[in-house]
Protein backbone atom coordinates (compact mmCIF):
# COMPACT_ATOMS: atom_id res chain seq x y z
CA UNK A 1 0.00 0.00 0.00
CA UNK A 2 1.61 3.40 -0.61
CA UNK A 3 1.30 6.20 1.15
CA UNK A 4 -0.89 9.28 0.08
CA UNK A 5 1.22 12.10 -0.62
CA UNK A 6 -1.24 14.83 -0.56
CA UNK A 7 -1.02 16.73 2.45
CA UNK A 8 -4.32 15.98 3.82
CA UNK A 9 -3.61 16.41 7.27
CA UNK A 10 -3.95 20.39 6.60
CA UNK A 11 -6.68 19.77 5.26
CA UNK A 12 -7.96 17.97 8.03
CA UNK A 13 -7.48 20.23 10.71
CA UNK A 14 -9.17 23.00 8.58
CA UNK A 15 -12.18 21.17 8.74
CA UNK A 16 -12.55 20.28 12.30
CA UNK A 17 -13.96 23.37 13.34
CA UNK A 18 -16.50 23.15 10.86
CA UNK A 19 -16.87 19.09 11.21
CA UNK A 20 -18.35 19.69 14.70
CA UNK A 21 -20.68 22.36 14.30
CA UNK A 22 -22.44 20.39 12.00
CA UNK A 23 -22.53 17.30 14.07
CA UNK A 24 -23.84 19.15 16.87
CA UNK A 25 -26.29 21.27 14.30
CA UNK A 26 -27.64 17.71 13.42
CA UNK A 27 -27.74 16.36 17.45
CA UNK A 28 -29.39 20.06 18.01
CA UNK A 29 -32.25 19.22 15.29
CA UNK A 30 -32.36 15.33 15.20
CA UNK A 31 -35.45 14.08 13.15
CA UNK A 32 -37.24 10.28 13.65
CA UNK A 33 -36.79 7.56 10.56
CA UNK A 34 -38.04 8.36 7.25
CA UNK A 35 -38.92 11.77 8.38
CA UNK A 36 -35.53 13.58 8.00
CA UNK A 37 -36.91 16.33 6.18
CA UNK A 38 -34.28 19.26 7.50
CA UNK A 39 -31.60 17.09 7.43
CA UNK A 40 -31.84 15.90 3.84
CA UNK A 41 -31.86 19.46 3.33
CA UNK A 42 -28.49 20.12 4.95
CA UNK A 43 -26.91 17.69 3.08
CA UNK A 44 -28.10 17.85 -0.23
CA UNK A 45 -27.28 21.95 0.13
CA UNK A 46 -23.75 20.92 1.26
CA UNK A 47 -23.11 18.47 -1.58
CA UNK A 48 -24.00 20.71 -3.81
CA UNK A 49 -21.97 23.72 -2.37
CA UNK A 50 -19.02 21.47 -2.89
CA UNK A 51 -19.90 20.85 -6.45
CA UNK A 52 -21.10 17.06 -6.37
CA UNK A 53 -24.36 15.82 -8.31
CA UNK A 54 -26.84 15.31 -5.84
CA UNK A 55 -30.19 13.22 -6.15
CA UNK A 56 -32.70 13.26 -3.36
CA UNK A 57 -35.95 11.54 -2.52
CA UNK A 58 -34.34 8.34 -2.47
CA UNK A 59 -36.61 5.97 0.14
CA UNK A 60 -38.24 9.57 0.78
CA UNK A 61 -35.52 11.52 2.40
CA UNK A 62 -32.54 9.28 0.84
CA UNK A 63 -29.47 11.50 -0.22
CA UNK A 64 -26.96 10.41 -3.05
CA UNK A 65 -23.90 12.72 -4.13
CA UNK A 66 -21.59 11.95 -6.57
CA UNK A 67 -17.80 13.16 -6.79
CA UNK A 68 -16.12 12.67 -10.06
CA UNK A 69 -12.36 12.94 -9.83
CA UNK A 70 -10.71 13.97 -12.65
CA UNK A 71 -8.27 10.23 -13.16
CA UNK A 72 -9.85 7.43 -14.20
CA UNK A 73 -10.40 4.64 -11.35
CA UNK A 74 -13.03 2.41 -9.40
CA UNK A 75 -16.52 4.15 -8.40
CA UNK A 76 -16.59 3.76 -4.67
CA UNK A 77 -19.22 4.55 -1.99
CA UNK A 78 -19.58 6.00 1.36
CA UNK A 79 -22.61 5.51 3.11
CA UNK A 80 -23.61 7.45 5.82
CA UNK A 81 -27.49 6.88 7.85
CA UNK A 82 -28.94 9.93 9.01
CA UNK A 83 -31.87 9.37 11.51
CA UNK A 84 -32.76 9.68 15.18
CA UNK A 85 -34.45 7.87 17.65
CA UNK A 86 -37.18 8.48 19.88
CA UNK A 87 -35.62 9.33 22.89
CA UNK A 88 -35.72 12.79 25.41
CA UNK A 89 -32.24 13.53 26.06
CA UNK A 90 -30.82 14.02 29.41
CA UNK A 91 -27.16 15.54 29.44
CA UNK A 92 -27.61 19.42 29.34
CA UNK A 93 -25.31 20.20 26.64
CA UNK A 94 -25.41 23.27 24.78
CA UNK A 95 -26.61 21.60 21.31
CA UNK A 96 -29.43 19.52 23.11
CA UNK A 97 -32.38 18.79 20.96
CA UNK A 98 -34.06 21.14 20.34
CA UNK A 99 -37.09 18.87 19.23
CA UNK A 100 -39.09 16.92 22.21
CA UNK A 101 -38.99 12.99 21.44
CA UNK A 102 -36.04 12.56 19.31
CA UNK A 103 -32.58 12.56 19.75
CA UNK A 104 -29.40 11.59 18.34
CA UNK A 105 -28.56 8.49 21.03
CA UNK A 106 -26.38 6.27 18.39
CA UNK A 107 -23.67 8.50 16.58
CA UNK A 108 -25.97 9.09 13.29
CA UNK A 109 -25.54 12.66 13.56
CA UNK A 110 -21.33 12.04 13.64
CA UNK A 111 -22.05 9.60 10.80
CA UNK A 112 -23.62 12.28 8.86
CA UNK A 113 -21.17 15.07 9.59
CA UNK A 114 -18.13 12.88 8.56
CA UNK A 115 -19.77 11.96 5.14
CA UNK A 116 -20.47 15.38 3.93
CA UNK A 117 -16.87 16.74 5.41
CA UNK A 118 -15.31 13.53 3.68
CA UNK A 119 -17.17 14.52 -0.04
CA UNK A 120 -15.87 18.09 1.06
CA UNK A 121 -12.38 17.22 1.24
CA UNK A 122 -12.37 15.15 -1.66
CA UNK A 123 -14.10 17.86 -3.84
CA UNK A 124 -11.97 20.43 -2.88
CA UNK A 125 -8.76 18.14 -4.88
CA UNK A 126 -11.37 16.61 -7.59
CA UNK A 127 -8.10 17.39 -9.89
CA UNK A 128 -6.23 14.93 -8.28
CA UNK A 129 -8.74 12.74 -7.78
CA UNK A 130 -8.98 9.20 -9.31
CA UNK A 131 -12.07 7.43 -9.84
CA UNK A 132 -15.98 8.56 -8.80
CA UNK A 133 -16.95 8.62 -5.21
CA UNK A 134 -20.45 8.27 -3.97
CA UNK A 135 -22.01 9.29 -1.06
CA UNK A 136 -25.13 7.52 0.39
CA UNK A 137 -27.17 9.21 3.18
CA UNK A 138 -29.42 6.56 4.15
CA UNK A 139 -32.64 7.08 6.62
CA UNK A 140 -34.38 4.82 8.13
CA UNK A 141 -31.63 3.11 9.89
CA UNK A 142 -33.05 2.80 13.34
CA UNK A 143 -36.70 0.88 11.99
CA UNK A 144 -34.52 -1.00 8.32
CA UNK A 145 -36.75 0.93 6.62
CA UNK A 146 -33.97 2.72 4.19
CA UNK A 147 -31.55 0.65 2.55
CA UNK A 148 -33.87 -1.79 0.69
CA UNK A 149 -35.49 1.21 -0.82
CA UNK A 150 -32.76 3.46 -1.55
CA UNK A 151 -30.86 0.88 -3.48
CA UNK A 152 -34.13 -0.88 -5.57
CA UNK A 153 -34.11 3.36 -5.93
CA UNK A 154 -31.21 3.17 -7.53
CA UNK A 155 -28.15 4.10 -4.78
CA UNK A 156 -25.93 1.93 -6.47
CA UNK A 157 -26.22 2.73 -9.68
CA UNK A 158 -25.81 5.74 -12.57
CA UNK A 159 -22.16 5.27 -11.62
CA UNK A 160 -22.59 1.45 -10.91
CA UNK A 161 -20.72 1.51 -7.58
CA UNK A 162 -18.17 -1.71 -7.50
CA UNK A 163 -17.10 -1.00 -3.70
CA UNK A 164 -19.04 0.38 -0.51
CA UNK A 165 -17.46 0.92 2.96
CA UNK A 166 -18.89 2.94 5.76
CA UNK A 167 -18.33 3.82 9.52
CA UNK A 168 -20.13 3.49 13.19
CA UNK A 169 -19.47 5.77 16.26
CA UNK A 170 -19.21 3.78 19.01
CA UNK A 171 -19.29 4.79 22.92
CA UNK A 172 -17.82 1.03 24.10
CA UNK A 173 -14.29 1.99 22.63
CA UNK A 174 -12.20 5.18 23.81
CA UNK A 175 -12.02 8.28 21.54
CA UNK A 176 -10.10 7.51 18.74
CA UNK A 177 -9.46 3.43 18.61
CA UNK A 178 -10.53 1.96 15.39
CA UNK A 179 -11.53 -1.82 14.41
CA UNK A 180 -12.74 -3.29 11.84
CA UNK A 181 -14.22 -7.47 12.29
CA UNK A 182 -13.82 -9.52 9.48
CA UNK A 183 -16.86 -12.18 8.82
CA UNK A 184 -19.93 -11.41 10.69
CA UNK A 185 -19.53 -8.16 12.23
CA UNK A 186 -23.30 -7.07 13.03
CA UNK A 187 -26.18 -9.66 13.99
CA UNK A 188 -29.31 -10.00 12.01
CA UNK A 189 -32.26 -8.49 13.41
CA UNK A 190 -36.58 -9.39 12.93
CA UNK A 191 -38.99 -7.81 15.08
CA UNK A 192 -41.97 -10.15 15.59
CA UNK A 193 -45.45 -10.27 17.50
CA UNK A 194 -47.25 -13.14 18.67
CA UNK A 195 -50.93 -12.64 19.15
CA UNK A 196 -52.50 -15.20 21.35
CA UNK A 197 -56.36 -15.43 21.72
CA UNK A 198 -58.03 -17.32 24.65
CA UNK A 199 -61.38 -16.92 26.35
CA UNK A 200 -61.82 -14.60 28.86
CA UNK A 201 -63.38 -15.39 32.12
CA UNK A 202 -63.64 -14.64 35.68
CA UNK A 203 -60.19 -15.18 37.91
CA UNK A 204 -61.79 -17.36 40.26
CA UNK A 205 -63.02 -20.32 38.25
CA UNK A 206 -59.80 -20.39 35.14
CA UNK A 207 -61.80 -23.95 34.10
CA UNK A 208 -63.98 -22.05 32.32
CA UNK A 209 -61.61 -20.06 30.20
CA UNK A 210 -58.86 -20.10 27.87
CA UNK A 211 -56.03 -18.09 29.80
CA UNK A 212 -54.28 -16.29 27.15
CA UNK A 213 -51.97 -15.44 29.79
CA UNK A 214 -50.81 -18.62 30.98
CA UNK A 215 -50.02 -19.47 27.02
CA UNK A 216 -48.13 -16.60 26.97
CA UNK A 217 -45.70 -17.54 29.96
CA UNK A 218 -45.37 -20.93 28.39
CA UNK A 219 -44.41 -19.33 25.04
CA UNK A 220 -41.94 -16.94 26.49
CA UNK A 221 -40.37 -19.48 28.74
CA UNK A 222 -40.61 -22.12 25.63
CA UNK A 223 -38.91 -19.84 22.96
CA UNK A 224 -35.93 -20.10 24.56
CA UNK A 225 -35.53 -24.22 24.59
CA UNK A 226 -35.50 -22.97 20.23
CA UNK A 227 -32.19 -21.11 20.92
CA UNK A 228 -30.53 -23.98 23.12
CA UNK A 229 -31.85 -26.98 21.33
CA UNK A 230 -32.10 -26.20 18.08
CA UNK A 231 -29.22 -24.14 17.14
CA UNK A 232 -25.87 -25.92 17.13
CA UNK A 233 -23.55 -24.56 20.50
CA UNK A 234 -20.93 -23.36 18.45
CA UNK A 235 -23.76 -20.89 17.04
CA UNK A 236 -25.30 -17.88 18.45
CA UNK A 237 -28.72 -16.46 18.16
CA UNK A 238 -30.11 -14.46 20.65
CA UNK A 239 -34.11 -14.17 21.35
CA UNK A 240 -35.96 -11.75 23.23
CA UNK A 241 -39.15 -10.60 23.99
CA UNK A 242 -39.10 -6.93 24.98
CA UNK A 243 -43.01 -6.97 25.97
CA UNK A 244 -46.36 -8.40 27.18
CA UNK A 245 -49.51 -6.94 26.88
CA UNK A 246 -52.71 -8.41 28.73
CA UNK A 247 -55.33 -7.81 30.93
CA UNK A 248 -57.37 -5.15 32.45
CA UNK A 249 -57.67 -6.12 36.43
CA UNK A 250 -56.38 -8.90 38.70
CA UNK A 251 -59.17 -10.70 38.83
CA UNK A 252 -60.56 -11.01 35.17
CA UNK A 253 -58.58 -13.37 33.21
CA UNK A 254 -58.85 -11.52 29.40
CA UNK A 255 -59.43 -13.06 25.85
CA UNK A 256 -55.74 -11.32 24.16
CA UNK A 257 -52.34 -11.67 25.15
CA UNK A 258 -49.78 -10.07 22.43
CA UNK A 259 -46.00 -10.60 22.88
CA UNK A 260 -43.36 -8.49 21.20
CA UNK A 261 -39.69 -9.45 20.55
CA UNK A 262 -36.98 -9.67 18.78
CA UNK A 263 -34.58 -12.51 17.08
CA UNK A 264 -30.73 -11.24 16.50
CA UNK A 265 -28.33 -13.84 14.60
CA UNK A 266 -24.77 -13.92 12.69
CA UNK A 267 -26.01 -16.38 10.22
CA UNK A 268 -28.62 -16.10 7.67
CA UNK A 269 -29.27 -19.76 7.80
CA UNK A 270 -30.10 -20.34 11.62
CA UNK A 271 -31.75 -16.61 10.82
CA UNK A 272 -34.59 -18.03 8.73
CA UNK A 273 -34.71 -21.73 10.63
CA UNK A 274 -35.73 -19.92 13.71
CA UNK A 275 -37.88 -17.89 11.99
CA UNK A 276 -39.97 -20.38 10.49
CA UNK A 277 -39.76 -22.46 14.36
CA UNK A 278 -41.01 -19.18 15.67
CA UNK A 279 -44.86 -18.93 14.21
CA UNK A 280 -44.95 -23.06 14.70
CA UNK A 281 -44.10 -23.44 18.01
CA UNK A 282 -46.01 -20.49 19.42
CA UNK A 283 -49.37 -22.17 17.90
CA UNK A 284 -48.72 -25.69 19.20
CA UNK A 285 -48.29 -24.33 22.46
CA UNK A 286 -51.81 -22.27 22.57
CA UNK A 287 -53.15 -25.83 20.72
CA UNK A 288 -52.26 -27.43 23.64
CA UNK A 289 -54.29 -24.63 26.03
CA UNK A 290 -56.88 -25.24 23.82
CA UNK A 291 -56.29 -21.14 22.78
CA UNK A 292 -54.93 -19.73 19.49
CA UNK A 293 -51.29 -18.04 18.49
CA UNK A 294 -50.35 -16.26 15.64
CA UNK A 295 -47.07 -14.41 14.67
CA UNK A 296 -46.53 -11.37 12.40
CA UNK A 297 -43.16 -9.89 11.68
CA UNK A 298 -42.56 -6.46 11.78
CA UNK A 299 -41.29 -5.23 8.27
CA UNK A 300 -38.99 -7.37 6.85
CA UNK A 301 -35.84 -7.07 9.45
CA UNK A 302 -32.43 -6.81 8.32
CA UNK A 303 -29.31 -9.99 7.41
CA UNK A 304 -26.06 -9.81 9.78
CA UNK A 305 -23.36 -7.40 8.19
CA UNK A 306 -20.74 -9.64 7.04
CA UNK A 307 -17.33 -8.36 6.04
CA UNK A 308 -15.41 -9.64 3.47
CA UNK A 309 -11.75 -10.75 4.45
CA UNK A 310 -10.19 -8.98 1.62
CA UNK A 311 -11.78 -5.75 1.91
CA UNK A 312 -11.59 -6.06 5.75
CA UNK A 313 -7.37 -6.59 5.49
CA UNK A 314 -7.69 -3.34 2.63
CA UNK A 315 -9.59 -1.57 5.87
CA UNK A 316 -7.15 -2.47 8.72
CA UNK A 317 -4.10 -1.70 6.29
CA UNK A 318 -5.19 2.05 6.36
CA UNK A 319 -6.28 2.15 10.22
CA UNK A 320 -2.37 1.24 10.49
CA UNK A 321 -0.66 3.43 8.09
CA UNK A 322 -3.00 6.19 9.45
CA UNK A 323 -3.37 6.23 12.96
CA UNK A 324 -0.45 3.44 13.95
CA UNK A 325 -1.22 -0.07 14.88
CA UNK A 326 -1.35 1.68 18.80
CA UNK A 327 -4.52 2.84 17.93
CA UNK A 328 -6.04 -0.07 15.75
CA UNK A 329 -8.24 -2.74 18.13
CA UNK A 330 -8.84 -6.37 17.19
CA UNK A 331 -12.17 -6.21 15.70
CA UNK A 332 -15.10 -7.95 17.74
CA UNK A 333 -18.64 -9.16 16.60
CA UNK A 334 -21.53 -7.06 18.17
CA UNK A 335 -25.29 -8.11 18.54
CA UNK A 336 -26.34 -4.57 17.31
CA UNK A 337 -27.75 -4.99 13.58
CA UNK A 338 -27.34 -2.25 11.03
CA UNK A 339 -29.04 -2.55 7.64
CA UNK A 340 -25.68 -1.14 5.79
CA UNK A 341 -25.80 -5.02 5.77
CA UNK A 342 -28.42 -4.87 2.33
CA UNK A 343 -25.62 -2.75 1.04
CA UNK A 344 -22.60 -4.95 1.92
CA UNK A 345 -24.79 -7.92 -0.04
CA UNK A 346 -24.66 -5.88 -2.57
CA UNK A 347 -21.30 -4.75 -3.29
CA UNK A 348 -17.83 -5.30 -1.76
CA UNK A 349 -16.82 -3.16 0.97
CA UNK A 350 -16.40 -2.97 4.84
CA UNK A 351 -18.25 -1.47 8.00
CA UNK A 352 -15.75 -0.53 10.71
CA UNK A 353 -16.00 0.90 14.26
CA UNK A 354 -14.33 3.89 15.59
CA UNK A 355 -14.36 4.55 19.39
CA UNK A 356 -16.14 8.08 20.96
CA UNK A 357 -16.27 6.52 24.44
CA UNK A 358 -15.73 9.46 27.16
CA UNK A 359 -13.14 9.55 29.69
CA UNK A 360 -14.74 11.98 31.85
CA UNK A 361 -17.98 9.94 32.96
CA UNK A 362 -19.45 6.22 32.67
CA UNK A 363 -20.10 5.66 28.91
CA UNK A 364 -23.89 5.17 28.37
CA UNK A 365 -24.73 2.52 25.81
CA UNK A 366 -26.16 3.57 22.39
CA UNK A 367 -30.12 4.15 22.37
CA UNK A 368 -30.01 5.56 25.73
CA UNK A 369 -31.35 9.09 26.86
CA UNK A 370 -27.92 9.54 28.35
CA UNK A 371 -25.67 8.90 25.49
CA UNK A 372 -23.39 11.14 25.03
CA UNK A 373 -19.73 10.88 22.78
CA UNK A 374 -16.32 11.98 22.90
CA UNK A 375 -15.92 14.22 19.74
CA UNK A 376 -12.24 14.07 20.15
CA UNK A 377 -13.71 10.62 18.17
CA UNK A 378 -14.57 12.30 15.40
CA UNK A 379 -11.13 13.83 13.61
CA UNK A 380 -9.86 10.30 13.92
CA UNK A 381 -12.90 8.73 12.33
CA UNK A 382 -12.72 11.69 9.27
CA UNK A 383 -8.85 10.54 9.10
CA UNK A 384 -9.20 6.89 8.90
CA UNK A 385 -12.69 7.50 6.41
CA UNK A 386 -10.44 9.28 4.12
CA UNK A 387 -7.36 6.74 4.17
CA UNK A 388 -9.94 4.25 3.07
CA UNK A 389 -11.74 6.06 -0.12
CA UNK A 390 -8.25 7.80 -1.17
CA UNK A 391 -6.93 3.71 -1.50
CA UNK A 392 -10.16 2.22 -2.67
CA UNK A 393 -10.17 5.34 -5.72
CA UNK A 394 -6.82 4.79 -6.17
CA UNK A 395 -7.79 1.21 -7.02
CA UNK A 396 -6.08 -0.76 -3.98
CA UNK A 397 -9.08 -2.03 -2.23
Amino acid sequence: MSKTTLPWADEIRKREESLLALRRDFHKHPELSMLETRTAEVIAERLRAAGLEVRTGLAGTGVVGVLHGEKPGPVVAWRADIDALPLNEVPDVPFKSVNAGAMHACGHDGHTAIAITLAELLAARRAELPGTAVFICQPGEEVFGGAKPMIEAGALENPHVEQIYGLHLTTQDPAGIVSVKPGPAMASADFFNVEIRGMGGHGAFPHLSRDPITVAAHVVVGMQALVSREIPAQDTAVLTVGQIESGTKHNIIPERAVLRGSLRTYDNQIRAQLLERLGAFAARIAEAYRAEARIVFEGEGTSPVINPEPASAFVHRCFEEEVGADHVAEGKPVMASDDMALFLEQRPGAYFRVGVGPADREPAPHHNPNFYMDEAGLPVALRVALNVMLHALAGEG
